[in-house]
């Protein structure tokens, strides 16, 4: 099956060589690419253990190296002239960083803790600084979502079809019944699909002129719903439903009428129709040890997640002052579940980063979130033309379901992490567009800097 990472890797390529030039988002795409190929069902794709796992491995040197090339092309990027900047929000960011780092210095495993802690810091300065300034402009935006958008379309429909025309031994991954595609993880599958969808809805809502082209894009959301659906992953439905909410709320008034009024029509459907009721029901309560628990309440206490959360939080609280070191509180999952792949994380980025930092370390994080959701709100609120309208729709529909999904996933800090660089990536998009300013308000209209703003031709960083 070595062939699937093969063409994978070339459609990639192929992406890259007709895609933007700039040398940070070529950075960006070769970093993405191999986080995918970590993503992968790497077993299935004749990957062998031995050339990714550690931190000297092949792949391991590969994934690092790209990181460390972003970071030099994200120094490169220049801070845009009419630039607004957040000293508090930086501020914020570098006394989280100070905390992470000082942290793997009574970690139970310094080296570990200390590697971890770097390779984050490092990202999140390519996040604080290239990749907000890169998209300040909004034809940067666009190529960012150009590339997003035909990774959809690499990642997720071949599987997709593969699966539903029987041909699903070519490489589509099965986990108990559960359709993961190309991953590893069905959650993964389910998460990736959800923060890859506003890219999507842009693509049909702003780029796709023809009928044609706008039937294609609806047929590949229609594809990542149901391969969202077979995964049974919760959270990934949950997010994709919360993405799609978020964007038409964020586009116009029109669209957050016709929101509320499709919630009720979901709400009343499911409360008339007993069938349906029934199969939400089943969704839901997939994982559960007691097939007769009924309720929210009874239901989270059956979960798995429940558990471990449980049996660590008196663990977290006795250091909550300092916290175990970063990257180190997970070690302590293993004691309060059987399942050691799931032992791997606690299943709740807020919570890990308590056990990681305890209460100054939460605290920081949860005033950054704050921070950029005061942003985002401005953002909903500004009267922009339809064009920013749907750019910011797409940032503030990934950070909101990505914030919510942190609740039951570990990989807001993971570098290697996939999703952890498709959420940064448009936090940092969220600040973007709010120290963008339009231009025609700062310069007479008939400036050249104003017609290229007012033509949507943007500036593009070199």
């Amino acid at each position: 099956m070595s062939i699937v990472i093969a063409l994978l890797v070339g459609s990639f390529l192929l992406l890259f060589y007709y895609s933007s030039r700039d040398r940070f988002f070529q950075a960006y795409g070769l970093f993405f690419l191999i986080l995918v190929v970590y993503a992968s069902n790497k077993a299935l794709y004749g990957i062998r253990e031995e050339w990714s796992e550690g931190a000297f491995a092949p792949l391991s040197l590969v994934r690092w190296g790209l990181l460390g090339l972003l970071i030099f092309y994200g120094f490169r990027v220049k801070m845009p002239p009419h630039f607004r900047p957040d000293v508090a929000l930086g501020a914020l960011v570098v006394l989280l960083l100070f905390d992470i780092v000082a942290s793997s210095s009574y970690s139970p495993d310094f080296n570990y803790s200390l590697l971890r802690a770097l390779s984050f810091t490092t990202l999140a300065v390519a996040m604080l600084t290239g990749m907000t300034f890169y998209l300040y402009w909004r034809e940067n935006c666009s190529d960012y979502f150009h590339f997003h958008y035909y990774a959809a379309w690499i990642v997720l429909a071949p599987m997709m079809l593969l699966h539903l025309v029987g041909l699903g031994r070519f490489g589509v991954t099965l986990i108990m019944g559960q359709y993961a595609g190309l991953f590893g993880n069905q959650n993964m599958l389910g998460i990736f699909s959800a923060l890859i969808m506003p890219y999507v809805l842009f693509h049909w809502q702003v780029k796709a002129k023809t009928t044609l082209a706008r039937a294609l894009d609806l047929g590949l959301l229609g594809l990542i719903f149901i391969g969202v659906w077979l995964s049974s992953s919760r959270g990934g439905l949950s997010s994709c439903v919360i993405v799609v909410a978020i964007y038409f709320f964020v586009v116009n008034l029109e669209s957050r009428i016709k929101i509320i009024a499709a919630a009720v029509c979901v709400i009343a459907g499911i409360i008339i129709f007993s069938s349906l009721k029934q199969d939400v029901t089943r969704f839901i309560k997939k994982d559960t040890a007691n097939a007769e628990v009924y309720g929210s309440t009874s239901q989270l206490t059956e979960e798995k997640r429940f558990e471990m959360w449980n049996g660590v939080w008196p663990l977290f609280w006795k250091e909550k002052l300092t916290g175990y070191g970063f990257a180190a509180s997970h070690l302590l999952v293993f004691p309060f579940t059987q399942d050691k792949e799931a032992g791997r994380s606690i299943h709740n980025s807020y919570l890990e980063i308590f056990g990681d930092l305890g209460l100054p370390g939460a605290v920081l994080l949860l005033l950054i979130l704050y921070r950029v959701l005061t942003k985002a709100i401005v953002l909903t609120r500004r009267r922009g033309d339809h064009l920013e309208r749907n750019i910011n729709a797409v940032f503030i529909a990934i950070f909101v379901a990505g914030a919510i999904n942190a609740c039951f996933e570990s990989w807001m800090f993971s570098v290697g992490n996939l999703i952890s660089l498709m959420f940064w990536g448009p936090v940092a998009g969220v600040v973007a567009r709010w120290a963008w300013r339009p231009v025609e308000a700062q310069q007479p209209a008939h400036s050249p800097m104003a017609q290229q703003e007012l033509g949507y031709s943007g500036l593009r960083v070199q």
